[in-house]
């Protein structure tokens, strides 16, 4: 459980793997079902009382509205319910190491698999920011370009 400013507690659970404010999340579900169904339960009222249409269509035509309510529901939710995770991007070298031994793996082994790895998979990196990793690589290597280092020596002062 988290407090808030008010010092109420927050009870969170965990759902498909993503942590939620579990009454966020029932009345996000309230809502869904509300809007979902009352938009369905109206497109059918609206579409069987149309002479002209076969039942099938009407029921295909109810199904879209209510799908459109399915649609706004979330759209609601995420109005009403704005997303509390705090996003901290760091590329530290301490960072790098931590993640590297949680993976299984010596920076000895990282640095020999980035020496050898497709350009492709460089580029990625680069275009990542992950000089911290790109600094590993080795001088010897096809891979290796001085500017990682430097780039990682100007972010450590």
């Amino acid at each position: 459980m988290v407090k808030n400013n008010e010092q109420k507690p927050i009870k969170y659970t965990e759902v498909w793997g993503d942590t939620v404010n579990l009454k966020e999340l029932v009345y996000s579900c309230m809502i869904g079902v509300i809007l979902t169904m009352g938009l369905f339960l109206l497109g059918q009222k609206i579409f069987h009382g149309m002479e002209n249409l076969e039942p099938s269509l009407a029921d295909g035509y109810a199904l879209l509205v209510g799908v459109v309510g399915c649609i706004g529901s979330g759209v609601i939710c995420a109005k009403l319910f704005k997303p509390k995770r705090q996003v901290e991007e760091r590329s530290e070298f301490e960072d790098i190491e931590e993640t590297l031994k949680a993976a299984g793996m010596t920076i000895e082994e990282e640095a020999e698999a980035l020496s050898k790895a497709h350009p492709s998979i460089i580029k990625e990196l680069e275009d990542l920011d992950l000089y911290a990793l790109l600094a590993l690589i080795p001088e010897d290597s096809p891979n290796y370009k001085p500017e990682y280092r430097k780039i990682m020596e100007g972010n450590n002062k």
